[in-house]
């Protein structure tokens, strides 16, 4: 287990070490000898001050066979534009070429690119209709391969001035992640103070928990500072953009590592959850979801579906797999402890955050689905889950789960008990 987690460790840090930046709205994209009919670059949601560069230069289209004087591209069948979620699936179902569609922007084909020796072309577009575009391209010869380079860049304008790189429903993370970020480390020094005045129910886990708050709070404020880089010049700094996965990772791996020995501590669930079993799984899973992730922000628009399926697909694993297994491990007690009937106090506490969790767990779900636009619902939801915990297994003379019964003869009996 420790060889694994040193392994993973070695590679995710030099993943994001030599990895370029990521999640910008100013893009470079390199096109080499390509046939696809289509290739979606980038969706960005506009203001009615939208506006939308795009360079592309070193441009060549070549035909198979070559021999073939038949076979020479139609330049006016080749070209860029953009099209919005609505009228997405209205394209879709055409058999025409999509240059042709009435459901479409477009925005130049390569019949206006400049003459062949210099081969590139560059313009600025105007968007005055709020909405989602996807800057797309568009090959509509057969057996045609098209090589350039392409620039773009996406942004809004405040007063006609500002530039604000980040989509209309983004614009405001960077102040919302910051303010969470003080939130939670407010709740830090409060949690700190908590241990401090119960410190004989102190437990390893509330230190854990302690950590957990912190990483909390310094992924938030990575997640504020790329967020703002990318809101005012387009691109994120990339020592930050490094900082944001790795705290994003622990924080994460800590979670699920507090949820599992939080459970494994309680004295009638210590047979059914195992700490170390489940970190097996989770640091895995969490591990991929991270990659992901990243690489999702590294590539053009069709491929960063799949791999934001892969991540999400990942991610919900892990809640998953915590549902059944707290979910297995109270209904497997409640069927045959007789000691849990004699506490139902303690046990309706643990349903309650069993509960809570799963309530997250959806929202956090249909948050991931949906994208950014939702990011402040989902930092919501997890503060509540955050409060719930907390407040359940906080450091307490009176605590519903650190102080196990003691039946009649066995007073002293101490293995019974959630150990520190």
């Amino acid at each position: 287990m420790r060889n694994l987690q040193k392994i993973l460790s070695i590679v995710f840090l030099l993943f994001f070490i030599f990895t370029a930046p990521s999640c910008a709205d100013i893009i470079s994209v390199k096109i080499g000898s390509d046939d696809r009919g289509l290739i979606d670059f980038h969706k960005f949601e506009f203001t009615n001050m939208g506006q939308l560069s795009v360079s592309i230069s070193s441009v060549s289209v070549s035909s198979m066979p070559v021999t073939s004087n038949l076979s020479r591209p139609d330049l006016s069948r080749i070209g860029f534009f953009l099209v919005s979620d609505y009228a997405l699936y209205y394209i879709i179902d055409e058999h025409s070429c999509y240059l042709d569609s009435k459901y479409i922007s477009l925005l130049f084909t390569f019949q206006d690119i400049s003459p062949p020796s210099q081969s590139s072309f560059n313009k600025s577009y105007a968007v005055t209709y709020p909405n989602s575009y996807t800057l797309t391209f568009a090959n509509c010869n057969p057996l045609s391969h098209v090589t350039m380079d392409v620039k773009t860049e996406f942004y809004n304008t405040h007063n006609g001035t500002t530039k604000d790189y980040l989509p209309a429903g983004q614009t405001k993370l960077p102040s919302l992640y910051f303010n969470l970020s003080l939130i939670y480390l407010c709740s830090l020094a409060f949690w700190i103070s908590i241990c401090f005045k119960n410190y004989p129910s102190f437990h390893w886990i509330h230190l854990l928990m302690g950590v957990l708050l912190l990483m909390k709070g310094l992924n938030l404020l990575s997640a504020a500072k790329v967020q703002h880089s990318i809101k005012v010049t387009g691109t994120p700094l990339h020592g930050w953009n490094v900082l944001l996965y790795i705290f994003q990772f622990i924080r994460t791996v800590l979670f699920y590592t507090v949820m599992a020995a939080t459970i494994d501590g309680c004295w009638f669930l210590k047979p059914i959850i195992l700490t170390k079993n489940s970190l097996m799984i989770v640091i895995p899973l969490q591990f991929f979801a991270t990659i992901a992730s990243k690489v999702a922000r590294e590539v053009l628009l069709e491929e960063s579906l799949l791999w934001d399926i892969g991540s999400l697909f990942a991610a919900n694993i892990c809640k998953t797999f915590f549902i059944v297994l707290i979910g297995f491990a109270v209904y497997f007690t409640s069927e045959t402890d007789e000691a849990v009937t004699n506490y139902s106090a303690k046990f309706s506490l643990i349903r309650l955050f069993y509960v809570v969790f799963i309530l997250w767990s959806c929202v956090d779900f249909v948050c991931g689905v949906v994208g950014s636009d939702w990011a402040m619902a989902a930092e919501i939801a997890t503060l509540v889950l955050y409060m719930v915990m907390f407040l359940l297994f906080r450091p307490s003379e009176k605590s519903e789960y650190f102080v196990p019964p003691v039946p009649e003869g066995l007073v002293g009996d101490a293995e019974l008990g959630c150990g520190v």
